[in-house]
């Protein structure tokens, strides 16, 4: 056996030492990253967006259908308290994660209740601590990590039982166990396998008593879970049910897939699951630390090896395989490492060490990946935060703004008023797309049509005399309830509305990470009809190449605020064929000499295709710009004036263009568009 190394130290603390290392880096950046699409939900379940009242969040924790009821019930209490920041929404996941961590160390040691703590409680402890999949999970305003601190608390009691069997740690762990259940209804598989193990060491009338409990426990799980596969519209993942497992424990061990890390710093993904290898490799050495020599042992085998079973059997079924419902199973999986470490072969020892340590180095590789890893500093959730952003500091009032699919739409309710002070009206959602409705119809083609023909008068009648659509749109959602009708095209029906080339001016768009800004003019009638008109003066000509023939300038309801914009349109027209791609600026200031408190510059629609190059303007053709100056947040209340001009970068210069037409201006390049009154915040 390994020997017993470090100080002494009590159970309570080895549980706070390790449970205190493991918040450290769960606090770290947790707001970091923008809220994505499941825990946009989670915000409005807690909030009561969704219409459900305290009473209803109660009833659900005895309802057959919520799947986690109790971390809804807390975390709405803790919202109450602390607010619904992003922050406040991820620290109950963060306290969890560290929890678990404790708990773990403690199962660690329970085990094997030694005055001094060996290695392998400390290998258990590190692995649990440095877990991508645990700290994601701990970064997440969702419930699994809720479900790995409960799932970890239950299995020290049930250790603590079956080491030291009295009525109170028998009653402590069923309690634990009870409410798994109630953090995640999936802990059925753990307790499933804690009822095996049970029937293991029982005899006789009990032994079979357990048993047909955990036989009956797994088919309706099993069923529970096809059941909640099927009522979703998630594309099936093409893996077998033992590839399912694979790619579960793959991501249990780096929060990846195995073709995101091929090629990582040089290494073929074979090497990634080198350590996982050298993990079962030694396990299967450890005879001595197996059944029936150490019953614990069929304890953490059945409790990690069940779920994951369970899952593949649904996988095989159904094609939907998910990592993340298989957390019930990680606290087990993290265990399983201690056979081997307490194994009385040295080779086993050294093996299991050799893997704990790959894992760790892998891990941690893993979390600072460029563009994947938590801790890079690169974005690595849906960047709703940014994309809404975008669309407040581009949206002018009476723009038609759509966000799809339907569902998403907590997310843009949360952000728009934590990202401007603009009271910027509720997008226009289609629900349509989310029925399930498809007329009978079986090819996919034939399912597009029948959709379009409800979508499409719905639609119109939106658009219906705006100038301007903007439409926020999240790919990957989106198109399992409005599927693309090739595979060669990235949107459905919606998207590629947008997308078609249109007859119009295009104006632009934007791309962060999962999330698509897109714009269509006259969104109603694909560019016909008459072309916007200014409402009013100045007009002027810029260069002799460019006419400037009005401006609409309406702020949104309530006046000017810093942290807003000066939403504006420019109504263009070439007077001759344009010899540059001219870039447009327009600036904010009070002392015009000196460099202006807030502007906005850059191509004329956003630089969009063709249309966004001023070279390839046709004489006469109008143009409308829609364009919005952002106005920093602490900018004082107060009058400004507003210009705008017209340049061009020749050889690393830039050249401005000259103003005629008697309208007033600064120094000839600067036409002088008004005075604005900035109000306090």
């Amino acid at each position: 056996m390994m020997r017993r190394t470090g100080p002494a130290l009590s159970a309570g603390g080895l549980f706070a030492l390790v449970a205190l290392l493991a918040l450290l880096p769960r606090l770290w950046r947790l707001d970091a990253q923008s809220l994505w699409l499941d825990e946009g939900s989670t915000w409005a379940e807690v909030t009561g967006r969704t219409g459900k009242g305290w009473l209803t969040t109660l009833a659900e924790l005895a309802g057959p259908t919520a799947g986690y009821p109790l971390y809804h019930v807390l975390l709405r209490a803790w919202v109450a308290l602390a607010g619904d920041s992003e922050w406040a929404l991820r620290a109950p996941s963060a306290l969890a994660g560290a929890l678990a961590c404790g708990a773990l160390a403690a199962a660690a040691r329970e085990w094997h209740p030694e005055r001094r703590i060996d290695a392998a409680v400390w290998w258990v402890s590190a692995l649990a601590i440095a877990s991508p999949f645990a700290l994601w999970q701990s970064q997440d305003a969702k419930a699994y990590s809720l479900a790995f601190a409960v799932g970890a608390a239950a299995l020290w009691a049930t250790i603590r039982a079956w080491r030291r069997p009295t009525p109170g740690a028998w009653l402590l762990a069923a309690f634990l166990a009870l409410l798994a259940l109630f953090a995640h209804r999936l802990a059925l598989f753990a307790l499933v396998g804690t009822a095996l193990a049970l029937g293991w060491r029982a005899t006789g009338r009990w032994r079979m008593i357990w048993w047909a409990a955990a036989g009956t426990g797994a088919l309706l799980g099993v069923f529970g879970v096809l059941a909640a596969a099927h009522a979703t519209l998630s594309p099936p993942t093409p893996a077998g049910p033992l590839g399912g497992i694979g790619l579960t424990l793959v991501r249990f061990a780096y929060d990846r897939w195995p073709d995101e890390l091929n090629g990582y710093l040089g290494l073929p993904a074979v090497v990634w699951l080198l350590p996982l290898a050298l993990l079962l490799l030694s396990l299967l050495l450890s005879r001595d630390a197996l059944p029936p020599r150490d019953d614990v042992a069929w304890l953490l085998l059945a409790g990690s090896a069940l779920p994951l079973l369970a899952l593949a059997a649904v996988q095989a079924l159904s094609g939907i395989a998910e990592p993340r419902y298989a957390t019930v199973a990680l606290a087990p999986w993290l265990l399983l490492p201690a056979l081997a470490l307490r194994a009385a072969r040295p080779l086993a020892r050294r093996l299991a060490v050799a893997a704990c340590a790959g894992l760790l180095l892998g891990g941690a590789a893993a979390l600072l990946q460029p563009g994947h890893g938590l801790f890079s500093g690169d974005p690595v959730k849906e960047q709703w935060r940014e994309a809404t952003r975008l669309l407040a500091r581009r949206v002018v009032p009476d723009d038609l703004v759509i966000v799809h699919p339907h569902y998403v739409a907590p997310l843009v309710d949360y952000y728009l008023p934590r990202v401007t002070p603009d009271p910027i009206a509720a997008p226009v959602t289609f629900p349509v797309f989310g029925l399930g409705d498809r007329g009978g119809a079986t090819d996919l083609v034939a399912q597009q049509e029948f959709i379009r023909k409800r979508y499409d008068p719905f639609f119109r009648t939106q658009a219906h005399g705006r100038r301007r659509a903007l439409l926020l749109i999240a790919p990957e959602h989106a198109r399992r309830v409005d599927p693309p009708p090739t595979t060669a095209d990235r949107y459905g029906w919606l998207g590629l509305r947008f997308a078609y080339p249109q007859r119009t001016w295009p104006c632009g768009g934007a791309e962060v990470l999962g999330v698509v800004l897109m714009c269509q003019s006259w969104p109603e009638t694909f560019g016909a009809g008459d072309p916007p008109q200014p409402a009013g003066p100045p007009t002027a000509s810029f260069g002799g190449e460019l006419w400037l023939r009005g401006i609409s300038l309406a702020p949104h309801a309530g006046g000017f605020r810093p942290g807003g914009t000066i939403p504006l349109t420019l109504y263009w027209q070439a007077l001759a064929p344009p010899s540059h791609d001219y870039r447009v600026f327009l600036h904010l200031c009070r002392d015009c000499a000196q460099p202006p408190l807030a502007n906005d510059d850059g191509p004329p629609l956003y630089g969009y295709g063709d249309a966004g190059r001023t070279s390839t303007w046709r004489v006469a053709d109008p143009v409308h710009d829609e364009r919005a100056v952002w106005l920093p947040d602490d900018l004082p209340p107060g009058r400004y004036t507003l210009l705008l001009g017209v340049y061009a970068v020749e050889g690393g210069q830039t050249r401005r263009l000259r103003i005629g037409g008697g309208a007033a201006t600064l120094d000839g390049d600067r036409l002088v568009l008004g005075q604005i009154t900035i109000d306090a915040p």
